[in-house]
């Protein structure tokens, strides 16, 4: 078993479909079937159910996934540990993020990195909330940037910075004439501010149940007893952004993805109400061997700011 080898079965069970899998992965459907079949031929059992259209995880396969990741978890601390011999001239570690933290915040971390250490290299793995997690507790990335809280058994976790909520509007729709008209402006908001009420009745783009910024707006609707419409369900910030700037509606977001995104035909407003800011912290599994430019570089993104 390798890297590669786990990483095509983790991808097929996450997204359950070849063609899925095919395309996150980048090769053809065809070439990721013989792949997979080629696995299951090397240990003589059957990781996939293929019945039905679907493709749904079997028993065997979800030993070898477990047992895979001990496996390479076992490996890459043998890895670190050689690395810390060699004094660091050459290698790579696994940071895993978020694809729209990776955007902002991924470069200016590579580039402090590369400059104390010209002979190495950041592997950036980019995941979405729960397979982010998921992952940073098997092992499989160095440092991982998510959100607070974490189960602190679980992970070592250190804050990077406190992130708010913002309201995300097309400039072009009847809600943004609405609100210019009443704006106010609050002490220690990163935008002139609205008030919630507004909102009521309101299209949103919406992410699905799971994800932290769906949960966020739902806490935030009940504690101001406001109802939003719901105009599309999707899977990304990224997507969701877009769909805001397309018009489909409205939609709560971080107030890192203003950093960087296309804001053409986009306004942000913070909110009058006391809204939760989200805590973003570098986090590693607990028990986990940290070599020295792994402890740089937890250093380096816990200081982005300064």
């Amino acid at each position: 078993m390798n890297m590669k080898q786990l990483r095509y079965v983790l991808v097929l069970a996450n997204e359950g479909s070849f063609s899925r899998a095919a395309d996150t992965l980048g090769i053809t459907q065809p070439s990721l079937s013989q792949y997979i079949k080629k696995i299951e031929k090397q240990m003589e059992v059957q990781l996939f159910d293929r019945t039905g259209g679907d493709v749904r995880i079997t028993d065997a396969g979800r030993v070898y996934i477990d047992i895979g990741r001990k496996i390479l978890d076992l490996e890459k601390q043998m890895e670190s540990r050689f690395d810390d011999l060699v004094s660091f001239r050459t290698g790579s570690i696994m940071v895993g993020v978020s694809p729209h933290r990776c955007i902002h915040l991924m470069p200016e971390i590579a580039k402090r990195f590369k400059e104390k250490y010209p002979g190495m290299y950041l592997v950036v793995e980019e995941r979405a909330g729960e397979s982010l997690l998921e992952d940073a507790e098997h092992g499989l990335f160095d440092l991982c940037i998510a959100n607070l809280p974490v189960d602190e058994k679980v992970f070592n976790s250190h804050l990077m910075q406190k992130e708010e909520l913002l309201l995300a509007v097309n400039t072009s729709t009847t809600l943004y004439s609405k609100l210019m008209k009443s704006l106010t402006l609050v002490e220690g908001r990163k935008y002139p501010a609205v008030d919630l009420s507004e909102l009521e009745g309101e299209p949103f783009v919406m992410l699905s149940d799971t994800q932290v910024m769906q949960r966020h707006l739902v806490r935030i609707c009940e504690s101001a007893h406001i109802t939003v419409r719901k105009a599309v369900e999707c899977r990304t910030i990224e997507t969701q952004f877009a769909m805001v700037r397309a018009g489909i509606g409205s939609a709560l977001v971080p107030s890192g993805i203003s950093e960087f995104s296309n804001a053409e035909k986009v306004a942000f407003f913070s909110f009058v109400q006391p809204i939760p800011y989200r805590d973003m912290a570098v986090i590693y599994r607990k028990g986990q061997y940290l070599s020295q430019p792994v402890k740089d570089l937890l250093d380096i993104m816990i200081h982005l700011d300064s």
